[in-house]
């Protein structure tokens, strides 16, 4: 008991540190460029790429995914966040959403292996290929059909971190076109109200699953899915940060 009480109270002065420090009165300007990129399937994806105006040397990048039905715009002010904490930040839009190339069936998007999981192969190629970025720290977040590709991504990808937000067992699986998964250092999060306290029970099964370091976020009186997440705990964004700090 007395160690976990230690824990907390040094994991929330982590947090305040952080937040002081790092959110808040961050002093980096966040140097923003929207860019396009084709996937291996002939593909054209939109993006945005984020990087602090100051380099002194190579940085972690940050690959995130938002949500079906959404867009790349819907992460907001924490893409800047990410970039003033010194990450190469890089936001796409997923074919058939935002600005990239539309594709026939929407719905068959969430769940098929030949589609979604080539858009992240690219943009992780992409990411790859930009100056200044540490190609041994590299980390995805993602937000429901992002939160199943985050998975998806630990367990194709040479991909250090990631933070899974709303995922689904059965579309990580289908999306990784096998049930045999290779997980490890995921930060699993979702809100105990989400389709009825499915998306919990989700987490729960991918958190089980999954090799140390391996953390799993719970958010009380919430049925908030996705980023929404964010409106109902804003505490959430900095648990976020202090995992990529703890992992990346």
């Amino acid at each position: 008991m007395v160690l976990r009480m230690l824990k907390k109270i040094l994991s929330d002065f982590l947090l305040a540190i952080i937040f002081f420090y790092g959110v808040s009165f961050a002093q980096t300007n966040v140097i923003k460029e929207k860019i396009k990129f084709k996937t291996d399937d002939g593909y054209s994806l939109s993006a945005v790429i984020g990087k602090p105006d100051s380099i002194a040397e190579d940085l972690p990048g940050i690959i995130l995914i938002h949500q079906g039905g959404s867009s790349k715009e819907e992460w907001g002010g924490f893409f800047d966040e990410l970039v003033k904490q010194n990450y190469i930040v890089l936001s796409i839009d997923l074919r058939g959403h935002g600005e990239s190339d539309k594709v026939g069936n929407i719905y068959a998007l969430f769940n098929d292996p030949n589609q979604a999981p080539h858009d992240l192969f690219s943009a992780y190629e992409y990411l790859n290929s930009q100056e200044n970025v540490d190609l041994e720290r590299l980390a995805i977040i993602g937000a429901s059909i992002g939160a199943n590709l985050a998975c998806v991504g630990i367990s194709k990808l040479d991909i250090k971190t990631a933070v899974s937000i709303s995922a689904k067992t059965s579309a990580v699986e289908n999306l990784n076109g096998s049930k045999e998964l290779n997980l490890r250092s995921i930060f699993f999060i979702a809100s105990t109200g989400d389709q009825n306290g499915k998306r919990v029970v989700w987490a729960r099964e991918l958190y089980d699953r999954t090799e140390f370091p391996k953390k799993i976020l719970e958010v009380k009186n919430s049925s908030a899915h996705g980023v929404s997440i964010f409106k109902d705990e804003p505490k959430v964004k900095n648990k976020i940060i202090l995992w990529l700090k703890e992992t990346l």
